[in-house]
């Protein structure tokens, strides 16, 4: 016992002077400099929602908030801990990086809707949003995560011999995030590319991506592929070159895919884009639409700029812009869609003798109302009003041949007793309430005694 209690003791020492002991360590509400905790405002209610938002570099973009309005609410937008937008103003002016460039409508805010619109967004406004809105001592806040993606626009392989020896080139530029590069072949071999990136003095990446020409080839073909670091694009463009007696011949071909989502409320006309980013000429345009729930898609139109011929499948509900496409300009227009019919995956394929450009883009439409309420009968609609009319004469007829057959049989049974009060005077009819009820019969008692 005696040891056992010594070495306890030499424990509890060990810990009490051992500082990377666990147990030794204070508590973080002992440690020094330790800010403590605040309390918590029971009128203060918080909505922590993180809502991601993609902005194009140099464009306008919209930061969402929305909250009940119930009047006289206070908006206050932060970026870090940094002023962007209040309204209204108070004594904080709003960091220079923003100053003129952001705002939010008064008429929405009083809708409840608090969304701040940002202008010609650049690298600098990537981070996290605070909306923070005021309403007395209660407060609501949400949040935004802002990303900046300035997209692909081209990209080029050629053939080069500025380093002493014949190399295959793959560039692209003015893309932000770095985009990722990977080459292929046909016949497929192996490759050993060198890839350079390079941010310009706006932030935004010139890539060059080379690797060796290879020889002995009678027709060889090098595939760049460029994808974005957010999966919203990706570029494929080919170099075929072909010898024939000693003699070279290079052909390429260009193919994008974008990737884009819209939500939309029901009803309300909107408009899926669709551009070509090159100039061509002689192309074919189609579009296509895939239900959500389905795999296989139908064909809403088709252009041919040769002809010059439009097919429109869905003639009334959709269209494109005939000026429009003899630009390259395909966006399609949506008139009043509907959540049920309309939510889904569009396609839009422009394709040319050696350039092929696909955009995807999936469309929420959001219901507004459900379809029993649609079904309601509203004043003036083409409704058959004459349907009630017919049912409540026709329970009128029903009730009076009821009542006169009633009728009938009330005077058959006076005229029955009346008969039997000849024939015996000493003879009492009385029906209680509960027999006249089962016999269907609407006789009484008599109230008074007959004597003869």
């Amino acid at each position: 016992m005696c040891c056992v209690a010594l070495l306890m003791l030499k424990r509890r020492v060990y810990r009490e002077t051992c500082p990377s002991c666990p147990s030794a360590r204070p508590r973080p509400s002992q440690r020094r400099g330790a800010a403590p905790a605040k309390k918590r405002n029971s009128a203060h209610t918080s909505t922590y929602t993180h809502v991601p938002v993609t902005c194009l570099f140099s464009e306008d973009c919209i930061l969402p908030c929305s909250f009940k309005a119930t009047g006289g609410e206070e908006v206050q937008w932060f970026r870090q801990n940094d002023l962007v937008y209040s309204l209204p103003q108070g004594s904080d002016q709003p960091s220079e990086q923003f100053v003129g460039r952001t705002s939010v409508s008064a008429q929405q805010l009083a809708l409840g809707n608090a969304a701040l619109s940002l202008q010609r967004c650049g690298l600098q406004d990537r981070g996290r949003y605070r909306c923070r809105i005021i309403k007395g001592k209660e407060e609501d806040e949400s949040f935004v995560i802002v990303k900046v993606e300035a997209p692909i626009q081209s990209v080029n392989v050629e053939i080069t011999r500025l380093s002493g020896f014949e190399e295959v080139k793959c560039s692209t530029q003015g893309v932000y995030p770095a985009p990722h590069v990977s080459w292929t072949t046909e016949p497929p071999t192996s490759l050993k590319p060198i890839t350079r990136k390079i941010p310009n003095r706006l932030g935004l990446y010139e890539v060059e991506s080379k690797l060796k020409k290879l020889r002995d080839r009678s027709s060889f073909t090098y595939i760049c592929t460029v994808n974005s670091s957010y999966s919203t694009q990706t570029w494929t463009t080919s170099l075929t070159e072909t010898v024939i007696n000693q003699i070279s011949f290079t052909s390429k071909s260009y193919s994008s895919l974008t990737w884009t989502g819209i939500n939309s409320a029901e009803g309300k006309d909107l408009t899926i884009p669709c551009k070509a980013p090159w100039v061509t000429q002689n192309f074919t345009l189609t579009w296509t639409f895939k239900l959500t729930r389905t795999n296989k898609p139908t064909v809403i139109c088709t252009y041919d700029s040769w002809t010059q011929l439009l097919t429109n499948q869905w003639e009334g509900r959709a269209g494109v812009d005939a000026l429009a496409l003899q630009a390259g300009d395909g966006s399609l227009q949506l008139l009043s869609p509907l959540s049920a019919e309309n939510t889904g995956t569009y396609s839009c394929t422009i394709s040319s003798l050696q350039r092929r450009h696909e955009s995807q883009t999936a469309v929420n439409i959001t219901a507004l109302a459900h379809e029993s309420e649609r079904m309601e009968v509203k004043p003036g609609s083409s409704v058959q009003w004459w349907i009630p009319t017919v049912i409540f004469a026709a329970l009128a007829v029903t009730g009076a041949v009821i009542v006169g057959v009633l009728k009938l049989k009330d005077d058959c049974l006076h005229s029955n007793s009346t008969e039997k009060d000849r024939d015996s005077h000493q003879v009492k009819v009385t029906v209680t309430d509960i027999e006249a009820v089962s016999e269907g019969s609407h006789l009484t008692a008599d109230p008074t005694d007959e004597h003869t």
